[in-house]
């Protein structure tokens, strides 16, 4: 019975498989029928049903507008639009997944199948539509549909979330000695970075303002941080990632005269473009100059974790920079950066941000004036001051359960007494002058909020701020795009020259001088290359728009003392080309 229920199987090809037609070819199909041809004839030629071919002509309004819609009409495939509850559900469900892997939390099948049927529920109940009776249950063949539809291919879904995996933690800690001691890496060589999540304008939930905080623009907000540092204790500019380009709160700020570096994507995550770009423009720079000024040769083993932001091929980026990745599961266990320095650098950032609100309400404000006026570039003040605050041995300290050297240098730091300490004496104290209601659990919580799962009802709110953001954004006037010309490189140039002049009168040291000036002459030699560039383009623009007039003259004008076919630069063309500086040294001068 078996084997004749296979062979008939077989014979059959099993489950039809459905075919995708395209605009193209809907659009072929209408056309042959407005031309007279039979929907029997058009099916038996297309190799479709008549059925399928006489859906196709009654839905030729639809398509006629896809046509208008569409980049191109070969690769287009018209499908049903899904909407209501289950569309928003996985747009949300999408935010949920892309947050838990930024966070590095392992993801399960029935946990991703579970919030699915808890936003859908939620949205349903939302929408009040007692016509609406669409029911979903998270079945497997939906989970892979909706992977492929939002392209959630590379994400690891386990039966069941990993535990951290202590025994390779040992091991790998045994290797990252073996490498320090063979290529004799010395403290300030050896690095570690992470990311964490920072709600800046998070209240806590126990306290009169938080409910009234919700209507807040800002509450639910959070920035990515990438903070680190050496195991001498040294500490890395923070990384800062938001939402959006150009805030309101930063109106006239230079985002480069900011003491963070500033990124925006849509997400406010970490993405492998960023993380190059951290790498290459801000980590390299930043380190160069602290192994020069201390006399170090610049050699630089990096720790990072493994994870989707930190792309592989970054260590083939710089010759100069070895990296070492964290074996999966062992980063609550083993990475510095999450052994107490982002914990302290948190308790840092709410007691300076508290320290504020008692002033603000000892001149007069309310608490709810000063939380409504605190916005993101309060926020990233406090954010630098936060991470200056933490100190030298909590940096070395944090290394302890991943080195078997060099940890300890300096005493007295432990990762839960020192929170402790900062939670109790300091925030605590804080609390009550602003006649909160709250205790060192309380504290606690808000500290390690990052590690709470953002609720279904603050996920939906969360997007729905954002698409309003959105559109505010929509009416906003860009900044007008950065691009170089001529005549403002030239006086970028006479600038530079002006001030070499001016340390050239000064300077008694003839030699010191002139290894300055080659190595800024050397630095700005891409600059000229841009400026000769445009200057060429230019004349070469005017050779052309003059060529033209002189074609276009008539006969009888041809005989004027002008080429048509050639143009001679002048003396001061040539001037400008060979040395711009000068140009405009002298152009100011007049």
């Amino acid at each position: 019975m078996s084997s004749k229920r296979l062979s008939l199987s077989s014979a059959s090809g099993g489950k039809k498989k459905r075919k995708a037609i395209t605009l193209e070819m809907k659009l072929k199909i209408i056309a042959q029928h407005e031309g007279g041809k039979p929907v029997m004839v058009i099916a038996r030629e297309s190799g479709l049903s008549q059925s399928t071919v006489s859906t196709i002509l009654k839905d030729k309004k639809r398509i006629s507008d896809a046509v208008k819609s569409s980049a191109s009409i070969k690769s287009t495939v018209i499908t049903k639009k899904r909407a209501g509850p289950i569309d928003d559900m996985e747009k949300l469900l999408v935010a949920w997944m892309e947050e838990q892997t930024q966070k590095r939390i392992p993801l399960s099948l029935l946990t991703i199948q579970a919030k699915a049927r808890s936003l859908f529920n939620m949205l349903k109940e939302r929408a009040d539509d007692p016509t609406y009776t669409q029911m979903f249950t998270a079945s497997h063949g939906w989970f892979q549909r909706f992977k492929k539809r939002h392209n959630f291919h590379t994400v690891k879904v386990s039966d069941e979330a990993a535990n951290a995996d202590i025994e390779c933690a040992e091991a790998f800690k045994e290797e990252l000695h073996r490498i320090i001691m063979a290529e004799k890496y010395l403290p300030e060589q050896i690095f570690n970075v992470d990311e964490t999540s920072l709600f800046w304008k998070r209240m806590l939930e126990c306290t009169y303002i938080h409910q009234e905080s919700k209507t807040i623009p800002g509450f639910r907000d959070r920035v990515t941080l990438l903070l680190g540092g050496n195991v001498a204790g040294f500490k890395l500019k923070p990384f800062l990632i938001y939402h959006s380009e150009n805030p309101r709160a930063f109106k006239n700020v230079s985002k480069h005269m900011l003491p963070v570096y500033y990124r925006h994507n849509k997400k406010a995550w970490m993405t492998s473009a960023l993380f190059e770009d951290w790498f290459l423009n801000c980590f390299i720079p930043q380190t160069r100059e602290y192994f020069r000024q201390n006399n170090i040769p610049f050699k630089i083993l990096l720790i990072l974790d493994n994870v989707p932001g930190h792309p592989q091929h970054i260590g083939d980026m710089h010759p100069a920079v070895k990296m070492v990745y964290l074996p999966l599961n062992t980063t609550t266990l083993i990475q510095p950066m999450d052994q107490g320095a982002i914990a302290a650098f948190k308790a840092y950032y709410l007691r300076r941000t508290f320290m504020q609100a008692v002033e603000a309400t000892e001149s007069g404000q309310t608490l709810r004036e000063f939380w409504k006026g605190f916005n993101i570039l309060n926020a990233v003040q406090n954010i630098a001051a936060a991470w200056e605050e933490v100190t030298q041995q909590c940096m070395n300290g944090v290394w302890k359960k991943v080195l078997k050297t060099y940890v300890n240098t300096f005493k007295g730091f432990n990762k839960d007494p020192a929170v402790d300490d900062i939670v109790s004496n300091k925030i605590l104290v804080l609390g009550k002058q602003l006649e909160l209601d709250i205790d060192e659990e309380d504290i606690h919580e808000l500290v390690g909020i990052e590690t709470e799962e953002i609720s279904d009802e603050e996920l939906i709110e969360l997007e729905e701020e954002r698409s309003e953001e959105a559109e505010a954004e929509k009416g906003v006037i860009p900044e007008a795009p950065k691009e170089f010309t001529t005549k403002k490189l030239a006086e970028a140039f006479a600038t530079i020259n002006s001030g070499l002049r001016m340390l050239e009168e000064m300077d008694v040291s003839y030699e010191r001088f002139a290894r300055a000036d080659r190595q800024i002459q050397d630095a700005l030699a891409c600059y000229r290359e841009i400026y000769n560039e445009k200057k060429r383009q230019s004349i070469q623009s005017n050779h052309d728009i003059l060529k033209n007039i002189v074609s276009a003259k008539p006969s009888t004008v041809v005989q004027a003392p002008v080429s048509s076919t050639s143009y001679t630069l002048t003396s001061s063309e040539k001037r400008e080309i060979d040395d711009p500086v000068a140009v405009a040294s002298t152009s100011s001068s007049n």
